[in-house]
């Protein structure tokens, strides 16, 4: 299956964050204990579409997880994604943690209904 995700206008392929590129994002969560994680963003985009995913080996990591996942947030929000609307859409972003699990939804186009749907699945 090929990994796509539509902005409207354009086709934004979302790529793996592994290794360096990972700990580049999210310092710190690679060391936490998970189940599986999933982290996607586009590479090359000027519009802000990044979701982490991930199950923890226990609540207490899916707390070191989601406030890792809280400073990128912040971090993006506060500057670091360099064009005001880029850091308006951040600053809209959620981190949602319910029990071991853990996602982080920072997307233009389709904020809340990917955050209903996260948060449905525990309900």
């Amino acid at each position: 299956m090929e990994d796509a995700a539509s902005s409207g206008e354009e086709d934004i392929m979302m790529m793996n964050l592994e290794g360096d590129m990972l700990e580049g994002s999210y310092p710190g969560l690679a060391d936490v204990a998970t189940k599986q994680l999933i982290a996607k963003a586009p590479m090359i985009s000027a519009v802000v579409n990044e979701i982490v995913l991930a199950e923890c080996g226990t609540e207490e990591d899916a707390a070191t997880a989601a406030s890792i996942l809280q400073d990128r947030v912040d971090a993006q929000a506060e500057g670091g994604a360099w064009y005001p609307e880029s850091m308006e859409t951040w600053s809209n972003a959620q981190v949602v943690q319910n029990g071991t699990y853990v996602a982080m939804i920072a997307t233009a186009d389709h904020q809340e209904e990917i955050a209903e749907q996260f948060n449905a699945l525990f309900a």
